[in-house]
């Protein structure tokens, strides 16, 4: 064999570092047969259907609320409350994409026709909240329901299946926190 030119090195070395960069990305576009394949969030094979709904049911509530606490508090903390309702709006758009919570619970099942190991879904509110006529009183209102939504997204995200969806409903909980402590201020 004739002895290797610089140009012939050159060409190894690029083609070396061309496999090293090129081998990730085959890793990472394979599965590991000892991992479940992924499943589309949200679909007939997603686990966490059911939370998704649920989560989904209770952010569209909170929208709501905050539509109709908007439109009673004026200008001044109307434009507040009305910035938090958007929050919620992208949480619920974050979670619950494809709408499962306008599904009734018996479309929630997975293919395999298993329960989800979430709670079950709660009852939908009703689309026009009833608020109290004071300010003192809306924003009360506003305070349980964003305390009681911060309590609940810390059980909901322990019990999704899918890391990121867990991730995505801490925010949500830390997000409601956040409310729940603008409104106490609101109060003051």
């Amino acid at each position: 064999m004739p002895n290797p030119t610089r140009r012939d090195a050159l060409r190894w070395s690029a083609a070396a570092a061309g496999a090293a960069l090129l081998a990730p990305a085959l890793t990472a576009c394979t599965t590991d047969p000892g991992q479940p394949a992924p499943t589309d969030p949200g679909g007939p094979e997603d686990p966490d259907r059911r939370l998704r709904a649920e989560i989904g049911r209770s952010e569209s509530g909170l929208v709501d609320l905050y539509a109709a606490a908007a439109a009673a508090l004026g200008a001044s903390d109307g434009a507040a409350v009305a910035l938090v309702g958007e929050r919620h709006k992208a949480y619920r758009q974050a979670i619950d994409p494809d709408d499962l919570a306008s599904l009734p619970p018996s479309a929630l099942a997975t293919a395999e026709g298993s329960a989800s190991t979430s709670p079950p879904p709660t009852a939908s509110p009703s689309s026009t909240p009833t608020l109290p006529s004071s300010r003192a009183g809306i924003v009360a209102t506003l305070l349980d329901a964003e305390q009681a939504a911060a309590a609940s997204r810390a059980t909901q995200c322990v019990s999704a299946v899918d890391p990121e969806l867990a991730r995505v409903v801490a925010l949500a909980g830390a997000g409601c926190a956040g409310a729940a402590a603008m409104l106490e201020a609101m109060a003051s």
